[in-house]
């Protein structure tokens, strides 16, 4: 117990008290990042441009473009179904409603057919549009079945139908389309530091070897999975801390909305440090010195951090790049987050977090087969 504490402190002298100044700025900034976005990004937001082609021209339709010019930072543009794609591709609409001819008379009918909200699943405006209109959608439904074929009466009862049901208040969508974006940047410079204090943090083994104190410490009691237990450790406390800290500016000292509760946020960047734990641990099983390992470990975290969505919104990515994006743990961790603000539970993205806990434990034990390799020809020679 006395070797194990003895490393313990150690681990901690070289990672936070021999650098306090690096911890402290490590720890802050994603929360001034925080700040910074919410006071000042989300009060300069842009309107979300919605393109509607109305091919059916009825009271229903028109009820419906209605609904969705009432939302507060809202721009509708009038177009044909043709014109849908090139304006998706020119950035020129974020999301179109396309109602097909027949939509009134399928309503009668006491069906919901004829239209459909077009868009990246993945954007929050897509999910919240098409939550704003479902329940109108059901409504006018229903008017339908009362009607029972009569199309003066089904008119006339839409007509009474929104004249009765405006909105007490806006739905400001692009504020809340905004804000999930603010947050979403705030989540993935977190993860960012994350990923390269993990590494940083794993690299005092081998600043450790190039100091002589690793050789000392092994010709000592010490074990080799007792050394590289400590650092681990000390990784995940160091992660937890920062972790925490960052989910509590969030919560107290930012306006901005996440579409998550703190206790799962907490627990989806929990998993990924584990993983990025890991991978700090697997750099340095593959190469000894520091400067090596710590090139070669910011250029993969790079990658894994462009790649996961945490800077670009996956929605842009082209499809192949969106496909090979999944080989990155912090893709999986942004879907997660991104999938709950959708309105799916903690229980439905458990696979997620299943994975990124094991993909930790598959890199972990890959890591400690090479370094205990790498050890027992340390062991032989000395």
């Amino acid at each position: 117990m006395k070797t194990f504490l003895a490393l313990i402190k150690n681990n901690i002298r070289m990672t936070i008290l021999h650098k306090p100044l690096s911890f402290v700025l490590t720890t802050c900034i994603p929360v001034i990042v925080l700040i910074i976005a919410s006071r000042v990004v989300t009060y300069s937001s842009s309107l979300v441009n919605v393109g509607v082609s109305d091919a059916d021209k009825s009271v229903a339709s028109n009820a419906i473009v209605d609904i969705i010019e009432e939302l507060e930072g809202i721009e509708v543009f009038d177009m044909e179904a043709e014109e849908i794609e090139s304006r998706f591709q020119s950035n020129k609409i974020n999301v179109a409603l396309k109602i097909d001819k027949g939509f009134q008379e399928e309503l009668i009918n006491g069906k919901i057919e004829d239209i459909l909200v077009i868009g990246n699943e993945s954007q929050n405006v897509y999910t919240l549009l098409q939550s704003i209109l479902k329940n109108h959608l059901l409504n006018l439904r229903n008017i339908g079945k009362v009607a029972e074929g009569d199309v003066s009466e089904f008119e006339i009862s839409v007509k009474n139908y929104f004249e009765t049901s405006q909105y007490v208040e806006k739905t400001p969508l692009n504020d809340l389309y905004t804000e999930y974006n603010n947050s979403n940047i705030f989540v993935g410079i977190l993860i960012l530091f994350v990923f390269f204090n993990a590494s940083s943090i794993a690299n005092v083994i081998n600043t450790d070897r190039e100091r002589n104190i690793y050789s000392r410490i092994f010709l000592s009691d010490a074990k080799v999975w007792m050394y590289y237990l400590t650092n681990v450790l000390c990784n995940l406390a160091i992660s937890v801390f920062q972790i925490g800290i960052s989910v509590l500016g969030m919560k107290y000292l930012s306006d901005s909305a996440i579409g998550l509760s703190s206790s799962s946020l907490f627990i989806i960047l929990l998993c990924t440090a584990a993983v990025a734990i890991s991978l700090g641990t697997f750099y340095v099983a593959l190469f000894e010195d520091p400067d090596v390992s710590s090139m070669v470990s910011n250029l993969a975290n790079l990658l894994i951090i462009i790649l996961g969505g945490c800077f670009i919104q996956v929605e842009l990515f082209p499809d192949l790049i969106d496909k090979i994006s999944y080989i990155s743990p912090a893709r999986w961790a942004m879907q997660s987050i991104l999938d709950m603000q959708q309105g799916v539970t903690m229980h439905e993205i458990q696979s997620n977090l299943f994975y990124l806990v094991g993909l930790a434990v598959v890199i972990f034990i890959v890591a400690i087969i090479i370094t205990s390799k790498k050890e027992r020809k340390f062991r032989v020679i000395s």
